[in-house]
């Protein structure tokens, strides 16, 4: 393969690992612990978005509801609600369930976006489907959150970077590849955030 002139494999294997990095990036900045690791916004924690965030009114033990959607909404001042970067995140699971969800006058509190340029909104604030939020349906677990992320801050150390290895697996004939990248993320404004509980 690394003779072929079909393949191109240093752009496959980039392609490849900026996948597999922003995977596991992804995942850290949801719940990463903070330990040589982004601090998550699922993880409580007085450095970045405490349990005093959590909103759980209005929710059963085992689903988010209509009313606690509105309670997490109005948890959070209205200076943040205009940000473009203000936005629900919930695993496609919680999403699926919310959709569902109606009003006391049978409309859905989740509205389609009705142009191109205007998403699809629940109670007015737009929304991301995240493989990596929590989506365990069980007593006292997080769902989902809101805020503005404008407030979750990403440091990049490293940007990625692939070295070869060709002299070292010689022998063997093989070629190494190594890819570097450093990151780290955590929230700095808690208010800005409201984590959706479950009660």
């Amino acid at each position: 393969l690394l003779n072929s002139t079909v393949i191109d494999i240093a752009a496959f294997l980039q392609e490849r690992m900026a996948y597999k990095l922003g995977v596991v990036m992804e995942s850290a900045y949801m719940s990463g612990n903070g330990v040589m690791k982004p601090l998550g916004v699922f993880t409580a924690h007085a450095d970045g978005i405490p349990t005093s965030r959590d909103v759980s009114t209005g929710n059963t033990t085992t689903a988010i509801t209509a009313d606690g959607l509105i309670e997490a909404k109005h948890s959070i001042k209205a200076q943040y609600w205009n940000s473009p970067s203000f936005r629900w995140q919930f695993h496609r699971d919680a999403l699926k369930n919310v959709r569902k969800l109606k009003l006391g006058d049978g409309q859905y509190i989740w509205q389609p976006g009705i142009s191109a340029d205007l998403p699809a909104r629940i109670l007015d604030v737009p929304y991301i489907a995240n493989e990596y939020v929590p989506n365990t349906f069980t007593t006292g677990l997080y769902v989902g959150i809101i805020g503005d992320f404008k407030f979750y801050w990403i440091a990049d150390g490293q940007t990625m970077a692939m070295q070869v290895l060709r002299e070292l697996y010689a022998e063997t004939n093989q070629t190494g590849y190594i890819m570097r990248s450093e990151h780290d993320g955590q929230p700095v404004m808690a208010e800005a955030f409201a984590r959706v509980k479950l009660a």
